[in-house]
């Protein structure tokens, strides 16, 4: 996938999260409001951008996604884990600008996803750690050897594939490299991800023909768990941008069902 068509595809994602499109409904009244017109339509449309922000920016809503995305998934059983032979990491964010240090390249997520590989690398020395992830600021597409440089300077040997750019990629260049180097892509093998990002994750693995085994590194529910704290109803920016990872999953799962779908109905 090109870096034009990556962007394109994260753009249209973007104007579906919940906080652009409390954005495009405050331009359209700006616009109604500007025109004088459809005064019933501008009140909608305020309403809306009210609720829509207020439920985005506070636990309730991004709990209840993020728990739906989570929920069936748990830490296998170390009688699984020691069976396996390979341990493959799908990156979060990498940020690609050249002036910051490596240390300085992760989001949350990535780190999240990394040192708990780490922790099972160190209980499982004998297991190849792979990671996959690109960061699409990078003009070489460097992402996932920022993570092999860190992991070094702990005295971790790990494996990095930097060209994946999304998930579906990420699944691709696996099988590519499993078929290279293993001769077999049916051999089962840890896949660690946030919980949140499993459910697509594994179906698209899955439908590479892989073998994963889903195994969370964090899980995003438990930052949002609603209380009676009256902290929790008010707006804080964590809970957009919990609510916008989760509308992502969504929309990006629903896509690559109905792809699929239709791809084998018309086969």
């Amino acid at each position: 996938m090109t870096n034009f068509t990556f962007s394109l595809k994260k753009f249209f994602l973007f104007l579906f999260y919940p906080s652009s499109l409390i954005l495009i409904f405050f331009l359209l009244i700006s616009v109604y409001v500007i025109l004088d017109k459809r005064k019933g339509r501008r009140r909608f449309l305020l309403f809306l951008a009210i609720f829509l922000y207020y439920f985005s920016s506070t636990p309730f809503l991004p709990y209840f996604l993020l728990k739906q995305l989570e929920k069936n998934y748990s830490v296998p059983p170390k009688e699984e884990i020691a069976k396996v032979k390979n341990m493959v990491v799908l990156t979060g964010r990498i940020y690609g600008e050249e002036t910051l240090s490596t240390k300085e390249r992760f989001s949350r997520e990535t780190l999240a996803r990394f040192l708990k590989a780490l922790e099972l690398k160190k209980q499982y020395p004998d297991k190849k750690l792979i990671l996959l992830g690109g960061s699409y600021e990078d003009k070489n597409n460097k992402g996932a050897s920022y993570l092999k440089a860190l992991a070094e300077e702990f005295g971790f040997e790990v494996e990095a594939l930097d060209t994946p750019l999304d998930t579906i990629t990420s699944a691709k260049i696996l099988k590519e490299y499993l078929l290279k180097n293993e001769k077999n892509i049916n051999t089962p093998f840890l896949l660690l991800t946030s919980a949140y990002h499993l459910p697509r994750a594994t179906y698209l693995f899955k439908k590479e023909g892989l073998n994963p085994i889903p195994y969370p590194t964090n899980y995003s529910h438990k930052l949002c768990k609603p209380s009676f704290s009256i902290w929790k109803f008010l707006p804080n920016d964590l809970y957009i941008d919990l609510t916008n990872r989760a509308t992502h999953e969504y929309l990006a799962f629903s896509f690559y069902k109905v792809k699929y779908f239709i791809s084998e109905k018309i086969k």
